[in-house]
This record gives structure tokens, sequence and C-alpha cells, in this order.
């Protein structure tokens, strides 16, 4: 019995130290939440989320903060996870709204994966890294452009530079090697010290990068010749690569960006054989006339009018190409799941055929992302893109959710209106106030003397704050959806509608003490609304918010239940302490 104690005790205290330990040291990587038996939730996507929502504005305490924000970041999740479970992804008709911000993804996807991550990739860094543990200190000499950049005054100029830089060769004697020349203005940086991320964004500093000590080198560039001199190497110390990677990831992709963006475009553009194209006149002089018929015509009204000759038979095709064709059908689609245009659009002869090629374009990119597999990468349970996320999530949403909500018949209205009108249709007191704010009494003193004179509030200064004031049921008043406290909320109660006064000073936790004038523009009354009052929007309004709010938690709780979540406290707990310093 005594060998079980002691082993009890071993135990007991382990888990304490362990504890201890935790609260000493978090790391990012940490899982907070698994959901769904597999799928793990870390600090950092806790931390971000916290911070990218504002939950540390919008709940005052931080452990509701982030209590809240974890449950969104889980129920979020489980919502994924059953949209493909239900084969939500397969409704075409529910899809077509998110359609083309997932297009739009596909595109950047492929770009990335095909163009950038030729140059920017963990192979590129590590070959990059082997480079960088050295400065480049040299000699600069910059002769700037003429204004007038006639090829003779460059050739000129370039010739000045190359003797300089025979002579830098030779000698440091700045002042002789610039003194034949007669120049107007030149730069001289003495001591330039060059770094790997630099020629990344600097195309002399990249020809430097590679110069020997002791070398001398004329660069053009945009803003004049460059005539340099590498007076030293010295080697530096680098950080282990696993810890610079991303960042020199990153800097590949600035440096490298003309490279890959041109070559993404030529890709692009030749996905279209151009002596293919053929072109319907008629087509193109009717997509023409509907737009300069109605200057919002791609607002709203586009999509009824193609609908409607759609209808009538008329599916005039507009293109064909190479590979395919481009019918008032597929006009349609592309309108809606590929490309964005502007509502004052207005297509005419000289640009419709470019705007349609366009979309050709990015279509044919589309399809080109699909085919290597990058919708399934993307289109997931697990997916990590926040805007396909956040468009999944408002699909599931419409069909799960919106679909349930009762109709609002006059008659469902009626009923929820004698069932919830207290509180739902009871309408507290609010007091709506203008605010001139100052920590200067005699500047306060000096507006209400004006207004007592007869001078509206509104003439003293034309600037105030607006602030909304609401006494409770309990008769505590409060600021209502304005910053800035309650401090005036005793005093707004007390005008009367048109009313003005002050100095009122009270004492600002930020601010300290402050004095203020103001004025009651607006009074709602305390009282029982009656369904007259509400009917029609405001009783809508809340009635599908009621039940929206109803549905949204028994779907939750469904979830929960049909999905196994597991919460780690002591990680949660901890993470809540970082957030507090």
């Amino acid at each position: 019995m005594k060998s079980v104690r002691i082993l009890f005790f071993i135990v007991l205290f382990s888990a304490f130290a362990g504890r201890a330990q935790c609260k000493l040291a978090i790391s990012n990587d940490d899982t907070v939440a698994i959901v769904g038996g597999h799928y793990a939730i870390t600090v950092k996507e806790l931390i971000q989320y916290v911070n990218d929502r504002w939950y540390n504005r919008r709940f005052p305490d931080i452990s509701e903060a982030y209590g809240n924000a974890l449950n969104h970041l889980i129920v979020d999740r489980l919502k994924l996870f059953d949209f493909f479970d239900k084969k939500l992804n397969n409704d075409r008709d529910l899809m077509r709204p998110s359609r083309r911000i997932i297009n739009y993804q596909l595109m950047n996807a492929f770009y990335d994966k095909s163009f950038v991550d030729k140059y920017a990739n963990e192979k590129t860094a590590a070959e990059a890294y082997k480079k960088m543990d050295k400065e480049i200190v040299c000699l600069e000499i910059t002769l700037p452009m003429p204004a007038d950049q006639t090829k003779e005054k460059l050739d000129s100029l370039k010739t000045i530079a190359l003797r300089i830089e025979d002579g830098l060769g030779k000698s440091l004697d700045l002042e002789s090697l610039l003194k034949p020349y007669s120049l107007k203005s030149f730069k001289v940086n003495a001591d330039r010290k060059v770094t790997w991320p630099e020629t990344m964004v600097d195309a002399v500093a990249n020809v430097i990068f590679q110069l020997k000590k002791g070398f001398t080198r004329v660069v053009e560039a945009a803003d004049g010749f460059h005539i340099v001199k590498v007076l030293d190497i010295k080697r530096i110390k680098l950080e282990p690569f696993e810890t610079m990677k991303d960042e020199i990831i990153s800097q590949l992709r600035k440096g490298y960006y003309v490279a890959y963006n041109d070559a993404y475009e030529n890709y692009r553009h030749g996905l279209v054989d151009k002596s293919s194209l053929k072109w319907n006149q008629r087509g193109l002089d009717q997509l023409v006339k509907w737009s300069s018929e109605d200057d919002r015509f791609y607002a709203a009204a586009y999509k009824d009018t193609i609908e409607h000759a759609i209808r009538r038979g008329d599916n005039f095709e507009i293109l064909s190409y190479n590979n395919g064709k481009v019918d008032l059908k597929e006009y349609l689609r592309l309108l809606e799941e590929v490309v964005v245009l502007s509502p004052n659009t207005l297509l005419n002869s000289a640009n419709v055929k470019d705007f349609i090629l366009d979309a050709v374009n990015d279509n044919s990119v589309v399809m080109a992302a699909i085919n290597s597999g990058l919708e399934k990468k993307l289109l997931n349970p697990y997916t990590q893109d926040p805007l396909i996320t956040g468009r999944l999530i408002y699909s599931y949403n419409q069909a799960v959710i919106e679909e349930r909500i009762p109709k609002a018949t006059s008659e469902a209205l009626r009923e929820f209106y004698e069932t919830h009108k207290d509180p739902t249709f009871y309408q507290l007191k609010k007091v709506y106030i203008y605010a001139r704010v100052y920590s200067d009494s005699a500047k306060a003193a000096a507006d209400i003397n004006e207004i007592n004179k007869g001078t509206p509030f509104e003439k003293v200064s034309d600037s105030w704050l607006v602030k909304i004031f609401i006494r409770e049921r309990d008769g505590s008043l409060e600021a209502y959806r304005t910053a800035g406290g309650d401090y005036l909320a005793k005093a707004a109660f007390k005008l009367k509608l048109g009313e003005s006064a002050g100095p009122v000073e009270y004492y600002d936790s930020t601010n300290g003490k402050q004095f203020a004038v103001i004025k009651c523009f607006q009074l709602q009354p305390e009282k029982q609304l009656t369904y007259d009052e509400v009917e029609g929007k405001t009783v809508e309004e809340e009635f599908r918010s009621y039940y929206r709010r109803k549905i949204s938690d028994d779907v939750e709780a469904g979830l929960k239940k049909k999905y196994r979540v597991k919460i780690f406290q002591g990680v949660l707990s901890n993470a809540i302490a970082s957030g507090q310093k």
C-alpha cells in the first residue's frame, strides 16, 4: 500500500511540474484544440484570429475574447467538414456566388506554383544562403542622368563614366579623377555597404555583390551611371538556414518578380492561338448596344437581359478559337464566375474584343489550374485559404441555416410579435447628443457663453462628437454604439430636445479631467412599441435574426456532437496569459 501511495505522489508531482513548465513557456506550434479527431488548431492560429478579428476590442475580458475566438475557429472548421460530408461542393447553384473568388484563388495558386516557385523555393533559398555571408564595401560615384536624355548626351556621359572607372582602377584620388570633366552634379558614397537582401531590389547592388575585391565596374541604371570599386569584402555571421528560410524566399520573390511575372503573362497570352480567332460581328454589336442603352448595365441588368435572350433561343456565338468558343451563355458564365467588370463599364467596339479575349485567357488559366490538381488542394475541408474558407462557410450557412428559417408570412410575423414583444420590441429611452470636449475649462466656458448669447451649437465650431446613451430597464445608463465611455450619460439624460449644457466636468480614465459642452439633438422615448409601429422591415428583421440565432445554435450543437472536439485547457490558459502581456 505504501508503494502505491508513493507512486501516486510521483505521478501527481509530475503533473504539477508539467503544468508549471507549460506556464513558463508556450510555443506558437502548440495545439490548443483538436477538431474532428485529427485537425489541430494551434496557438499561432488562435492568436492571429483574435488579433485579425479584433476580439480583444470586442470583449473587454481577455479570457472571454480568446474563448469566443476559439469557439468560432472550431465551429468554422466543423462547418467545413460537414460541407464536404454533405457534398454541398457539388451543388452548382449553391457554389455559383463563390465561384469567382474560388477561380481567382486558383489563378493565384497556379501563378505561384508554376512560375513564382521556380525562382523562390527552398532549393533556391538554400543556394542564396550559401552566398549571403559577406558584406561588400565599395566606393561609388553616381553621374545623374541628364534632364534631356538624347543619345549624344547619354553616349558622352557613358564615355566619361568609363574614363573615371579606368582611373579609379589605378587611383583613389577622386579630385584629380573628376576635375577634367567639369561635371555639374555627381554623388560620391565613399563607404557603401552591400549585403545580399539589397541585391534583390537594387540592380546596382546586384552587380556590386558579384565583384571581387579591387574590381571596378560602370553600371547604367535609371537614375544615372554608377562607377564602383570594391574596397573590401567582409564576412558576416548568419543565423541558421531554417531560421532565415522564409525571409530569403520572400526576398527572392521580390527580386525575381519581373522574370516570373513576364513568364506568366507570356504563358497566359499564349493559351489562345490568335490566328484562330473568329469574331461574330452581330454578337459584338449586340453586346455594345446593351451596354450603351444602360450606363450601369454591368451593375445588375446584364444578368436578366442575357438570360432572357438565352431563354428565347438567341444564344448567339460571339467568338470561336482554336480550342473553344464564347456564345452568350458562356459570356454570362465568364461574367459570373471569372472576371469582374465595374458597374459603370461601357463596352464599345474598340474594347469589347479585348475584354472578351482577356476573360478567355483568365478562364484558360483557371482550367489549367484545375487540370493540375490545384482545386482539390484548395477546395477541401482542411483548406487554409482564408478567402475560400469564408466563401465555403457562407455557402454552408445559406444551405443549412438560412434555408431553414421559416417564411415570414403575415401570420408568422404577428405571432412572433405577440410572443417576443417584451423585450424585443420594448423601446428603451435613448438620448443623442453632440459634444465638444476640452481639457481647458475656459474653452468650454467660452463655447457655452456663445450658445447662451444665441449662437447655435453647430455654428460655434465646425467639429463635434456624436454620442448616444441608453437607459436600461434597471435604470442604469450606458453608452450605446459610440466610443468614449458613459461619462456624459447623466448630463445627457437631463437635457430636453434641442437644449445645450456645459461646461460638464468629468474624469476620463485616459485623458484625465475633461470639460464638455453638449446638445441634445434627438430623443427616443421609452415605451412598448405596437405592432403597427414595427410592422414591415423591423419585425421581419427581428424574426429572421431570432430564427437565425436559434438554428445556428442547434447546428453548432449538432456539429459538436457529430464531430469530436477536444480543447486543451492548459494550452488555452497559457495563450490567454501570453495575450495579457
